[in-house]
């Protein structure tokens, strides 16, 4: 079984310790499990612009299964906030989090805020998102559905054999939020009509517990062992899958 897994750096489990599994070793595990020979062919990138030329130029006709995983939450990136005043990814494909800020977006001094004042902070920043995707003024998100529509074009030929997962939660509210919004263009009725779609959100949550210390927008070990397992059992179930050789339940 040729297995095809595409994503951001959670695909290589980024942060995590010697020994430790990312999601997607916890999903090859759990078909090893099965009496599978397994072999895998791993990418990260940067942006679905990144990763739908890199799917071009992949036969993708000679895999069982395709794993897609939407790169470091979608609407988020290359660099969190600053993201959302980009038009295009064309010119950050090889970006993972350099993008500098607005300065009325950056800290607010070099010194780390007192706790009432970051909170302050996160919530005008809350405010100011939704205030914008309110008034239609949400460039980047237009631009991602535009990106993720290209990407599903070169995946359409294959969706019996593709399972994209949702973007993983963020454990920051301004961050979860737009992962939020990048989630429903996931969710929407025509993508879910073509693609069995994997809903990350509804295995981990966005809470400290997992999440690395020092890199909240990635998953520790907990959170990677779950999405693992969980991918497993969406992948035993998932309705459009039908061209992979069915793996008897144990």
């Amino acid at each position: 079984m040729k297995i095809l897994i595409i994503g951001d750096r959670h695909v290589g489990g980024y942060g995590l310790a010697a020994g430790q599994l990312s999601f997607v070793g916890h999903f090859i595990r759990q078909i090893n499990k099965t009496g599978r020979t397994v072999s895998v062919e791993a990418y990260a990138h940067s942006t679905l612009t990144a990763v739908r030329t890199t799917l071009a130029q992949l036969p993708l006709e000679r895999y069982d299964l395709i794993v897609m995983q939407a790169g470091k939450g979608c609407l988020d990136h290359p660099a969190g906030i600053g993201s959302l005043f980009i038009n295009s990814s064309d010119n950050y494909t090889a970006l993972s989090d350099d993008l500098i800020l607005p300065k009325f977006l950056q800290p607010i001094s070099v010194v780390k805020p007192q706790p009432v004042l970051e909170k302050v902070r996160e919530r005008a920043q809350l405010l100011m998102l939704k205030s914008m995707a309110l008034l239609g003024r949400f460039p980047r998100l237009a631009t991602v559905s535009r990106e993720l529509t290209s990407l599903l074009t070169v995946l359409r030929p294959h969706r019996h054999k593709v399972i994209l997962l949702t973007p993983f939660p963020h454990s920051d509210s301004n961050q979860q939020w737009l992962r939020q919004q990048g989630k429903t263009l996931f969710m929407h009725s025509q993508v879910r009509q073509s693609f069995s779609v994997f809903d990350t959100d509804l295995i981990v949550r966005s809470r400290e517990e997992y999440f690395l210390a020092t890199q909240p927008g990635y998953l520790n070990a907990i959170g990677h062992e779950l999405i693992g397992r969980a991918l497993f059992d969406y992948y035993l179930a998932a309705p459009t899958i039908v061209a992979i050789h069915p793996i008897r339940r144990t």
